[in-house]
């Protein structure tokens, strides 16, 4: 990498004699020994670090002054970057490298000799990394590194080895450098050497007889293959006449290459291979000869100006072609080597499979230096529309190079480059480019830059040449170049940067180096930045003007996410870390940015029609302003926002400030001028403002002097609610009002219900009760139409809990009908539902040949029927829906559950028996985000009896019954910024007693009718209790009752068939239910904590509704009765339907 005459020396001195070089061994007990392993742990290479005395480490060479540690440490850290490059072959590893020092300007080199003198031959370093036969060692090594203690007229860096993709420091890198001269004793480097010069000095170059791997692969200007002794004619070699019209390889233009399967795969026609030159910078001979690879800019280049510090893909790729294993997607998504073409890269980044031959989607790469896209060429067209992932120590997301390349980042790709020192998006030299970004960016690891814009530096020193937009440092012998190469750097390195993704860095979102200058920044719709945006570029044109990056913020990105000339009134960010750069003019141009942090820039731009808020400081230059034509808001209460410079405010600005229910202020602090015109404004900001708030002060502005005044002041309040006043009392001392009206918020109820709550909000706000505070404040800054306050008063009733004992009330029908059925069916000829039964004394024993009639409807009632206990069960299950109306909202129910009971007959024709039961009902208010569950626990006692008439029977069924209830209720309430999350568990109970007559006639031997009347007394009775809440929205339910009396005429019929020899019955009820007294269920309540109350009606219970019975029962066996029925109600608004499946089973 620098002296190329100590590598020349040792390769060509070696090979060129047809010899081995020396095999002196020094005895090694002094010799500091260095394993370095490969990722898997295996042997890669050993340093054996050479201090003074001990010995000779190559080409009769000894240390003349003892590496430090670092040095070492620089050492073995590029021996670790090649150690995970490539694959190892086992066998003859580690290959043995000594490491030696030598005074004077040399910088540092390495050398392997060729493993054997056949033509192909490896290094002898290659020969025992890839298992292969090598003849001897030299000096007990396979080869050696040296390195002097200066590098030209530089000392080597103090700081130590950082993997990156740009070089990260002025001074020379002994690591980065060592990466490079590594490279040559792997293989780069070819068997050319001088042969003599003429009589006029003219060089006389050749290949040698044993030739390389690499030299095979070399190609002259005319695609000729070098060869062995071929004679190398250059622009200003000498050919010895002997030698005319012998073999040559014709390099007289310059354009030598490297050419193999794997550099072509990579280079894509982009050009022949890798450029190879007689002549660099260091001189119209490089030396060694064809040894370098001249990409612009490389690492394994011979210029002077380098500013990459790791190998690109195509040179990977020239190493595979001479026999490494390298899974070169390991370290290199992709690349782009040529130019003018338009690309979407489909190709992700990920780790690697075990094999290496395929990505692990979704899966991070730690590959040190890893990087998803490389594009070296110029004028492109990239979207980039995979993902990229990597958290390898220096790993990269794109690195840009060339001119004029337009870079897009597609909507939901991440590019993530979250190793140490990992960098994103790096834009690394040229000019003109463009970055659109709609994915996702994010460099999360220590000194981790989402956006990156950095030249970086000179991986050969700054001194020897450095490099940034408008910035050219050549050495001396470099200056008729200069033009040629300016005119790659007389641009913005980017001249345009349109943000609606996301951008996220742990030492800078967006960085621009002081050697790179990023004309615009276009923060838009969509965009989220976290972390500091810095810019270090300080250069000034021609006419001593600092060239300006303009971060403009609001402006309207188009359909593919880059910036028109249009303003966004709907552009919203929030950012809170820091802006720093002298040459930043901070520019807002429409919607509303808030902003903390304390911020070092030019100027700072508020445009007209465009609102910067926030806190923090803004430090403006010497000269500039902070300049206000829109509304600058002051947010933060108790804080400020701090102008370091002078502030200018137009006659369209407007200067707004911030204030508490406890009257603390936000401020603006100007340290500077303050030449202000226009407005002035206050906003309360949400709180509970008793009525009669007064808040005055002169601290709004403040301000070392003051030129001008406002124009007007106002309070830029949006209340549905709350009215405000302003009143000056000096130019800078300003009285602000609140107050609200007596209605201010039962006047936007728009039901019953909601009235009621309405009211009693007023009068808590006119108390200025503290528990509703958070409710009330909600309300106040809620939709200046007070259509969330419509929507809120419903929620905060207590609408659910009456809909609730409703439906505890229509739950009590189960019970009735439980009892009905069973007393029906004990009389015989049954046209109700079957009910499960077990009785306990014989059974008379139908004939053989009884009729389906006789099962339904015998002829007589046997007395041992009479005599005997009957016990008995039904289980049922019902869905309800109850409509709502303009004051409540539909109510959804279900009811599961199982009744059982015994009965006995008592006196000559009576049947007395007792119940029990247990169900669970269910319940939902949809539009109140209410919902609630009853656990009901039910006893009861019953009777009944029948007269046999000449046609059938007159009958009498009655019984009373009570049922506990176990209720637990969940309310949420959420409406503009309020939301309460509510539980309520209480108790209950339902009594009712309850009546029926019918009269059964027999239609004939098959079937039967029975019209019937029935009344129902209902009482449900529910305790009081609190809810449980956190904002203030709990209510305190007080006990309540309902009474309610349901009359129902109807008429019953069933006949009976043989089904396939099986007795079976159909049948079927009608009938018409009206409901008396409290049909619409309340509930009153108060909010916890204020006195005032309101009653909540919930839905009704329909007042007239049909009911509708259908059912289908079969006799299995004497003994067995299978039944399956449904029953429906429907009303004004209701509809329920149940079904029940029922086992008879006599004993």
């Amino acid at each position: 990498m620098t002296s190329g005459l100590i590598v020349k020396l040792t390769m060509s001195t070696c090979l060129s004699t047809g010899l081995l070089c020396g095999v002196m061994v020094t005895p090694s007990a002094a010799i500091t020994p260095h394993i370095v392993n490969d990722p898997q742990g295996n042997p890669f290479i050993t340093l054996r670090f050479f201090d003074v005395g001990d010995g000779f480490y190559g080409d009769n060479a000894q240390s003349t002054w003892n590496l430090s540690d670092l040095h070492k440490s620089q050492i073995i850290d590029a021996t670790q970057y090649w150690s995970e490059l490539i694959k190892l072959v086992s066998g003859k590893n580690p290959a043995i490298l000594n490491v030696g020092t030598v005074i004077g300007p040399y910088g540092a080199a390495a050398s392997s000799h060729n493993s054997t003198m056949q033509d192909g031959a490896p290094t002898t370093v290659q020969a025992a990394l890839t298992n292969q036969y090598y003849t001897n060692l030299s000096y007990g090594s396979h080869g050696y590194i040296m390195v002097a203690d200066k590098v030209g007229t530089m000392d080597w860096s103090e700081a130590p080895y950082t993997p990156s993709h740009i070089a990260l420091t002025s001074e020379t890198s002994l690591g980065t450098v060592l990466i490079h001269e590594i490279g040559h004793a792997l293989g780069i480097g070819a068997n050319a050497y001088y042969i003599d010069d003429d009589e006029e000095g003219a060089p006389i170059l050749a290949f040698t007889n044993g030739f390389n791997r690499w030299s095979a692969h070399l190609r002259d200007d005319n695609d000729k293959a070098a060869a062995p002794n071929q004679i190398i004619l250059c622009n200003i070699c000498a050919v010895p006449p002997e030698e005319l019209g012998l073999d040559t390889f014709d390099v007289r233009k310059d354009q030598a290459y490297f050419t193999g399967t794997h550099v072509s795969e990579v280079l894509n026609g982009a050009m022949k291979g890798l450029p190879m030159r007689v002549a660099t910078d260091y001189g119209p001979i490089d030396s060694p000869l064809f040894s370098h690879i001249e990409l612009k800019n490389g690492l394994m280049s011979h210029q002077y100006y380098r500013n990459y510090s790791t190998l690109m893909e195509a040179e990977l790729a020239a190493l595979q072609d001479i026999g490494y294993t390298i899974d070169r997607r390991n370290f290199y998504g992709n690349s782009v080597y040529g130019d003018g073409q338009i690309i979407i890269n489909n190709n992700p980044y990920f780790a690697r499979n075990a094999e290496g031959t395929a990505y692990i989607a979704n899966t991070y790469n730690t590959a040190t230096l890893g990087l998803g896209l490389h594009v070296y060429g110029s004028h492109n067209t990239i979207t980039q529309s995979a993902d990229l992932l990597s958290a390898g120590a220096g790993g990269g997301g794109i690195r840009v190079d060339g001119e004029g390349n337009n870079l897009i980042i597609a909507s939901d790709v991440r590019v993530y480059a979250d190793g140490a020192n990992g960098r994103g998006i790096m834009f690394a030299y040229g000019k003109d480019h463009t970055l659109t970004h709609r994915g996702d960016v994010q460099a999360l690891g220590e000194n981790g830059i989402a956006v990156s814009f950095d030249f970086g530096h000179n991986a050969r020193g700054d001194a020897t040449g450095y490099r940034g937009s408008y910035i050219l440092e050549l050495e001396p012998s470099l200056q008729d170049q200069y033009n040629t190469i300016y005119q790659e750097l007389n641009g913005a390195l980017v001249s345009n940067f349109d943000l609606t993704g996301r951008v996220a860095g742990r030492q800078a979102a967006i960085f621009m180096s002081e050697n790179a200058y990023v004309d615009q920044i276009n923060v838009m719709q969509g965009a989220s930045i976290t972390g500091n945006i810095i810019s270090d570029y300080a250069e000034r044109d021609e006419d001593n003007n600092l060239r300006l990056t303009q971060l403009r913020f609001g402006l309207m990105a188009d359909s593919q996410g880059r910036v028109t000339s249009q303003t966004d009134e709907n552009f919203r960010i929030s950012y809170a870390d820091d802006i720093i750069g002298k040459n930043i003019s901070l520019q807002f141009s429409g919607g509303k940015s808030v902003l903390t942090g304390n911020h070092d820039l030019h100027e700072v731009i508020v445009n007209k029609g465009t609102i910067l808020a926030g806190s923090g400081e803004y430090t403006i230059a010497n000269g500039r302003y902070f300049t206000n034509h829109g509304k600058l808001y002051s947010s933060l209460i108790g804080g400020a926002i701090t102008v370091n410079g002078d502030y200018t405010q137009s006659q369209d600005g407007r200067m707004q400030f911030a204030f508490n229910n406890e009257k603390q202020i936000s401020s603006l602090i100007v340290t500077g001028r303050s030449d202000i015109t226009g407005e002035i404004a206050f906003a309360p900001v949400q709180g509970f403002y008793q009525n009669g708030f007064t808040i005055t002060s002169d601290q709004w502005l403040q301000a070392n002097a003051i030129n001008g005044g406002f124009t007007d002041a106002f309070t830029a309040l949006a209340s549905p609610t709350l009215s405000a006043t302003v009143s000056a009392n000096s130019p800078l001392s300003f009285t602000i009002r609140l107050g609200r009206q007596n209605d201010a918020y039962s006047r936007y109820a728009d039901n019953i219900n909601g009235y009621g709550v309405g009211l009693a909000i007023d009068a808590a706000a006119r108390q200025g009760t503290a528990s509703l505070h958070d409710v009330i404040a909600a309300m106040d800054f809620s939709a200046i139409n007070g259509s969330d306050i419509r929507s809120a008063l419903p929620l905060l009733s207590g609408e659910a809990y009456a809909s609730a004992t409703g439906v505890l009330a229509n739950a009590s029908g189960a019970t009735r009908s439980a009892v009905n059925n069973r007393l029906q069916q004990a009389f015989g000829g049954t046209a109700s539902t079957a009910v499960s039964a077990m009785s306990f004394a014989p059974a008379a024993q139908p004939k053989a040949a009884a009729s389906a009639i006789q099962a339904i409807a015998p002829e007589a009632i046997s007395k041992d029927d009479l005599s005997r206990y009957t016990a008995w069960g039904s289980v049922y299950g019902s869905w309800a829906s109850q409509s709502g109306d303009s004051n409540t909202a539909r109510t959804k129910s279900t009811l599961g559950g199982f009744t059982t009971g015994i009965d006995a007959a008592v006196y000559d024709n009576w049947r007395l028996g007792v119940l029990a039961g247990y169900s669970r009902s269910t319940f939902k208010t949809g539009e109140r985000s209410a919902s609630g569950a009853s656990d009901n626990y039910t006893l009861g006692a019953y009777s009944g009896t029948e007269w046999a008439t000449a046609g059938g029977a007159i009958g009498l069924r009655a019984g009373l019954a009570y049922s506990w209830h176990n209720v637990e209720m969940s309310r949420s309430v959420a409406f503009a910024d309020f939301s309460d999350k509510l539980s309520a568990d209480y108790h209950a109970g339902t009594f009712q007693i309850f009546g029926e007559a019918g009269y059964k006639l027999n239609l004939d031997e098959h079937s039967l009718i029975e019209p019937y009347a029935n009344i129902a007394y209902i009482h449900v009775r529910s305790d009081g209790f609190d809810e449980k809440g956190l904002n203030g929205a709990a209510l305190s339910v007080r006990s309540g009752t309902m009474d309610t009396t349901l009359s129902t005429l109807g008429m019953r019929v069933s006949a009976g068939f043989d089904l396939g020899g099986f007795v079976s019955t159909a049948r079927a009820d009608l009938g018409w239910r009206h409901a008396y007294g409290d049909v619409t269920p309340a509930a009153t309540a108060g909010f916890v904590g204020t006195s005032a109350t309101f009653t909540s009606f919930g839905t009704s219970i329909a007042r007239d509704a049909a009911l509708i019975e259908t059912g289908f029962d079969v006799q299995l066996n004497p003994a067995t009765m299978l039944g399956l029925s449904y029953q429906g109600q429907f009303g004004s608004g209701l509809t329920q339907n149940s079904v029940n499946a029922n086992l008879s089973v006599k004993f």
